[in-house]
């Protein structure tokens, strides 16, 4: 089977690059929400931040 030549394939969408400062924000603001729909419990900073930084950083990576 030949291969033919392939184009480069354009998307009509395009997701904007974010900087840290602004990822650091949003991560920031996400864990929050998290720790509020759990309860608020105490002693769970590092877990609700982990969480909240995996469901930015793969919405916008």
């Amino acid at each position: 089977m030949a291969l033919g030549n392939f184009s480069k394939v354009k998307t009509s969408q395009s997701f904007p690059k974010i900087d840290d400062a602004k990822m650091q924000q949003m991560i920031s603001g996400t864990a929050y929400h998290i720790w509020e729909r759990k309860g608020k419990p105490s002693g769970k900073d590092w877990e609700n931040w982990l969480q909240a930084e995996k469901q930015i950083r793969v919405k916008y990576r």
